[in-house]
């Protein structure tokens, strides 16, 4: 790490744990543009709080103010936990998933007290997605894990949010994704674009809520069952 890219991280670091009063750990630094900062972003410096390691979120930029998630990714692993048991049981055992706030408006330090429901209740800003990989001997048959995709949707649908959305890859059992999915929150990485055997995805959102369903989508795509799930399902081409 050259010293520009330590400078920022001590910044960073210390911007953060004055604001929340809270111990940061970083991950890694990625460096931006330092001439054009503002048409290309400047450095971004991944991080977790100490001793949380599935907090993570990026706090960008090389001196203030700064932009950073950590709210969002607090309140993540808050709604995660409280979830945990019911998300659980819709998956096979030790099926890697990660819940994740995006979007929030409610994210500077002066809400850093509240709890997640306030914020679900609060901020019509919020999208909530449950990400997850299914692992499978082979190319999936697709039914006979979209009872549980139907639950997690109504689930999240329940949650009184205006958005929200059920992202599931179907993965090799062969291979090991579990790092992409807990940093899922921060690592832009589609599952077209990772580095593993996908067979396909499903991903269902709230445009195809059957109550509200927008007008773009085609209607056999509206997840009025569990056979609509299926219909959902896209391969994806090697």
């Amino acid at each position: 790490m050259n010293s520009s890219s330590a400078s920022t991280e001590e910044k960073a670091v210390k911007y953060l744990e004055e604001k929340y009063d809270t111990e940061f750990e970083v991950m890694h630094v990625e460096e931006g543009s330092k001439l054009f900062e503002d048409l290309y972003g400047g450095d971004v410096v991944t991080v977790h709080p100490k001793g949380e390691p599935d907090v993570i979120f990026t706090i960008k930029g090389s001196e203030e103010p700064y932009t950073e998630t950590y709210l969002q990714a607090k309140w993540s692993q808050e709604l995660q936990e409280k979830l945990k048991a019911d998300i659980e049981k819709e998956l096979p055992t030790d099926t890697p998933y990660k819940v994740i706030i995006s979007n929030s408006r409610m994210s500077d330090s002066t809400n850093k007290n509240k709890t997640v429901d306030e914020v679900l209740n609060e901020s019509n800003t919020v999208v909530v997605s449950i990400m997850t990989a299914i692992q499978t001997d082979g190319e999936p048959e697709v039914s006979q894990y979209s009872q549980g995709i139907y639950n997690l949707y109504n689930m999240l649908k329940n949650l009184g949010v205006n958005k929200y959305v059920v992202s599931v890859g179907f993965v090799d059992q062969s291979e090991d994704v579990s790092d992409f999915i807990r940093t899922s929150y921060v690592n832009n990485i589609t599952w077209e674009n990772l580095k593993a055997n996908v067979y396909g995805v499903i991903a269902i959102d709230d445009r195809k809520n059957p109550d509200n369903p927008s007008d773009l989508v085609n209607p056999n795509l509206i997840i009025r069952d569990v056979n609509s799930v299926v219909e959902n399902y896209t391969p994806i081409e090697e």
